[in-house]
């Protein structure tokens, strides 16, 4: 994978009805699918794209990238007495992987969710062979809390699905040390 210092200009946005077809085709990428829920890797059909891009959410959004709609994401499953929501992220668009875009997007939200939406911790998981996002997790400043084994068959093998978080304070630190690390690369 390579790693692009600056990464490509994005809008986090509404997501809109003509965001509905393309979402529907890059779920039915299997390339796309493979590291996504059980769920995701059935055929999904336009109505259930409909019903999850335009569907009532807490926090969800659509991925534009220079000019055009290239995924989704979101923080979910909202627990407004914990104050803790999980994240997620989908970028179906070929042509904008692995060049930062889900780093600097998973900070984006993440800063929105401590921030604007007052959380006090976000949860997120991934499957284990997943490297990309795991890159985008550890980037964007979360930690692992566990690994759940062998709980999904993928590519011919069960694999592993890790489970991360980061809380508010966590955040507060790692913004500061970026902050420092940034300065310290400009002089």
């Amino acid at each position: 994978m390579t790693t692009n210092p600056v990464p490509p200009a994005f809008v986090l946005r509404a997501p809109r009805y003509d965001d509905v077809g393309i979402y529907t085709a890059f779920m039915s990428d299997p390339e796309v699918t493979i590291w996504l829920e059980d769920r995701c890797q059935r055929p999904v059909h336009f109505h259930h794209a409909l019903a999850f891009v335009l569907g009532e959410a807490w926090c969800r959004l659509a991925i534009e990238c220079e000019g055009r709609f290239v995924g989704m994401t979101g923080l979910e499953d909202y627990d407004p007495c914990n104050g803790v929501a999980r994240f997620f992220i989908v970028v179906g668009d070929h042509d904008a992987s692995n060049r930062g875009l889900g780093t600097a997007v998973a900070r984006a939200l993440v800063s929105k969710g401590f921030q604007e939406l007052g959380l006090r911790k976000i949860v997120s998981n991934y499957f284990a062979p997943n490297i990309a996002s795991s890159v985008v997790h550890a980037r964007a400043g979360f930690f692992e809390e566990g690994v759940q084994r062998q709980v999904a068959w993928r590519r011919g093998k069960w694999v592993d699905h890790v489970l991360v978080s980061i809380l508010r304070d966590d955040w507060r630190r790692f913004t500061a040390v970026e902050a420092v690390v940034q300065e310290e690369a400009s002089d």
